[in-house]
């Protein structure tokens, strides 16, 4: 059976929606334009696949929205939020990290509930007792892949800095990159480029997503848009909520949509699609646990004492709407 084109549906719905536009105009119907949005995301990638699936699947489309969906750093990204200059962010630790410190923006939809990330290690590791000793690399000092290869370690009964050693060494290629070059001996890397590895012959120790309930991906918006625009809001939750249960329930297109969209081979996008899809949210909450734990690993990256209500950060009042 031949595989889908991607690019060649979205020229088809494009063509149709001229076609619709020339009739509309020919028979003297009203035209309506679709509303124009725009979502920030901080890098291609399966965190942020629900959305990519709406947007493929004309869900926003359904929904009278055209989507641009810009990639930007997401400090850079959360400022874009708050000044107007993006509508949607993609970006759900650096918002909620905002969120904590004040700025008003909430997380309106959960995609992601826990980690989509693999503990990957050289083919020498045989086992996770061989890790002893051994030096495990993450991208930033105190984020969340340092945290989630605390959690990992600690799972294996080691102690990080003690029984293992811990380093900088940058995003996920160019740990890769360190992998190969036996820089480091493990770290834990998003699924598909963790598919990759394993196909080169890199070890997996063990896919985070089972051990822990740490939020990684979901859409916020700032509190002023959700009061003055809040259907436009409910459009998005709803087509992105979609989005969700498309990929939940269409195992075969959506692996061909991931191989296409992260430019993996079919058979790595079925590893990772099997690996992963429990980590995708049912119902676009994430449970208040999962938030909690959020929010203490903020407070200790800034030192704050400070209680913070969920409310500041979260509103499900959406989804729960959407699912009556």
């Amino acid at each position: 059976m031949e595989s889908p084109c991607y690019e060649c549906e979205e020229n088809k719905v494009q063509l149709i929606s001229v076609l619709a536009l020339l009739v509309s105009i020919l028979s003297g119907e009203p035209v309506v334009s679709a509303e124009r949005i725009v979502i920030g995301t901080p890098s291609r990638g399966l965190f942020e696949f629900p959305a990519v699936v709406a947007m493929r699947k004309g869900y926003y489309k359904d929904e009278g929205l055209e989507v641009d969906k810009v990639q930007m750093q997401p400090a850079i990204a959360v400022k874009a939020l708050i000044s107007g200059d993006i509508d949607y962010l993609l970006a759900w630790g650096s918002a909620i990290r905002a969120a904590v410190t004040g700025v008003p923006i909430k997380a309106v939809v959960g995609m992601a509930s826990r980690p989509l990330h693999v503990l990957i290690a050289r083919q020498e590791i045989k086992s996770p007792k061989d890790l002893k000793g051994k030096v495990i690399g993450v991208d930033s000092v105190a984020g969340t892949v340092d945290y989630l290869s605390r959690v990992a370690v600690r799972h294996f009964g080691f102690e990080p800095e003690k029984d293992v050693k811990i380093i900088v060494t940058g995003e996920s290629p160019t740990r890769l990159a360190a992998l190969r070059a036996g820089s480091i001996d493990a770290t834990p890397i998003d699924v598909a480029f963790a598919m990759k590895a394993e196909d080169e012959g890199f070890r997996r120790l063990l896919y985070l997503g089972d051990i822990i309930e740490l939020p990684l991906s979901g859409i916020a918006v700032t509190d002023n848009k959700l009061q003055t625009q809040r259907e436009q809001v409910k459009k998005v939750v709803r087509a992105s909520l979609r989005g969700s249960r498309f990929m939940k329930q269409n195992r075969a297109e959506t692996i061909q949509m991931l191989s296409d969209y992260l430019r993996i081979t079919p058979s790595q996008a079925a590893k990772a699609y099997d690996t992963s899809i429990n980590s995708f949210t049912d119902d676009g909450m994430i449970s208040d646990k999962g938030i909690n734990l959020d929010v203490q690993l903020t407070k200790e990256r800034l030192k704050m004492t400070k209680e913070i209500p969920l409310s500041q950060l979260v509103d499900w009042s959406l989804v729960k709407e959407i699912k009556q």
